[in-house]
């Protein structure tokens, strides 16, 4: 573990080993471009729609989106980084890979689209709980295209997605704006998530048109969505189960408490969970760059993993630090006096970005080992634990309690499951010494060693 310590010291120290992901960080600058404007487009434009709508139907509006969220495993199932990753290891049948992986999203989308407007209709007296689950289960056959997305992230190209994905964020955005003056209702703002995802994907298919036209998209191959899903069904379940430790808090709260509440908690949420797209751009970005680091040696593969845990864990604590001090003000300025109860929660929920930072870029370790069974038991405990203190702490201490339930289920998902599965306590171990910053004082004691050796 020392020998491991010291050679992930010096890798960081070598201009040499940054200059190589370098290459990668300014390959992604279209995708950080794109995303900070869906921060920006999200914050203000989500927050005025929160304002407008009132913690009521705030509520119930973030309650369809969890629940339809839950079966997001089932328009994806796993494939993602499959995808990206064979793409990035020259697979030979770029093509058919990404028409079997495209049918197989339709075909688990469509799912969606039939259980989930029937449950809300079954399960709610109001109507507009299914109305509201129609387009945004609508939403996933849509994005089944968002397959060929990955081919551009593997090749290092994110300008064609940053540019797809703006403007549709960009419409979706004026449109609720538009329907808040018009004082439309609750319905309008689905919709306009639903016309968002349409023009991001039609700007993509105009993109990847020279590709597309080589695709036999409504064609598949058996035997190999076979061996794909036989490959990729530890990822679904695992999804399922990460996306229960997401959205089940706001689902619970639902149940146990009012649909106020929720509209409080979500609010919180959103401010909270904004950041969470930084890692994000990164590991999509940066895959390629693991791989071609694996093929590299051990050496420089855990290396450029510790400079990203460490770049990581940096950005979180610049996002956390101000959020902590500013948490009353913030609530108070953007949402107003109706949801100021949310910011006792932002400021337990924010510390859940630690965990999340460093966590995504562990995905890319594993998917690139392949260790998929251990993602599942991961997530399944986490999802399982977030659901009993989610039961035990609601009761007692409403939505403060489900953010506790959060923040203690993300650390365990994301940092402390590798306790319990050997290959990865390494990584916890690179987890923990960027999250305590020994990384960055090594990496500052160096630095200044050097200058006052040059002087």
């Amino acid at each position: 573990m020392a020998k491991i310590h010291t050679q992930t010291i010096s890798s960081m120290a070598n201009p040499v080993r940054w200059s190589g992901l370098k290459k990668y960080l300014n390959a992604s600058a279209w995708l950080l471009l794109d995303k900070v404007l869906t921060l920006i487009v999200g914050l203000f434009v989500g927050i005025w729609v929160a304002r407008y709508l009132g913690p009521e139907q705030f509520g119930i509006f973030s309650y369809v989106i969890a629940f339809t969220s839950l079966f997001a495993p089932l328009g994806k199932l796993g494939l993602d980084g499959i995808i990206s990753r064979n793409i990035a290891q020259n697979e030979a049948n770029v093509s058919e890979l990404i028409s079997n992986v495209f049918m197989l999203k339709v075909l688990g989308s469509v799912l969606i689209l039939i259980f989930v407007p029937t449950y809300m209709y079954l399960a709610h007296d109001e109507p507009v709980y299914c109305y509201l689950a129609i387009p945004l289960s609508c939403i996933y056959v849509i994005k089944s295209a968002e397959v060929i997305e990955f081919y551009f992230r593997a090749k290092v190209n994110g300008k064609s997605i940053a540019i797809a994905n703006t403007l549709g964020t960009l419409i979706s955005g004026c449109a609720k704006v538009l329907f808040i003056l018009l004082g439309m209702s609750l319905l309008f703002f689905a919709v306009a998530n639903f016309i968002g995802v349409i023009i991001s994907t039609l700007v993509l298919l105009y993109f990847f048109k020279d590709q597309a036209a080589k695709l036999l998209w409504f064609n598949i191959n058996w035997q190999q969505a076979i061996a794909l899903i036989k490959e990729s069904w530890p990822l679904i379940i695992s999804s399922f189960f990460a996306l229960l430790y997401l959205n089940i808090d706001q689902i619970m709260i639902q149940a146990i408490l009012t649909t106020h509440q929720l509209g409080l908690y979500s609010a919180a949420v959103k401010l909270s969970s904004l950041w969470y797209m930084i890692p994000m751009i990164l590991s999509w970005s940066l895959q390629t760059a693991v791989v071609n680091a694996k093929k590299s040696g051990e050496d420089l593969y855990y290396a450029r993993l510790q400079q990203l845990f460490t770049l990581l864990a940096v950005s979180a604590f610049v996002t956390i630090i101000p959020i902590l001090i500013y948490a009353k003000q913030i609530v108070a300025i953007l949402y107003g006096a109706p949801y100021s109860d949310a910011s006792n929660v932002l400021i337990i929920h924010i510390w859940a970005s630690l965990f999340v930072f460093v966590g995504i870029i562990r995905g890319l370790w594993v998917t690139n080992e392949s260790y998929f069974k251990f993602a599942l038991f991961s997530n399944a405990v986490a999802g399982l634990l977030n659901i009993l203190l989610n039961y035990l702490w609601l009761p007692i201490y409403g939505i403060e309690g489900a953010a506790w339930a959060t923040l203690i289920s993300y650390s365990f998902t994301y940092v402390l499951s590798g306790c319990f599965f050997t290959p990865s306590r390494k990584i916890v171990w690179m987890q923990l010494k960027s999250l305590s910053l020994i990384d960055v004082f090594s990496q500052v004691k160096t630095f200044a060693a050097r200058r006052h050796h040059e002087q």
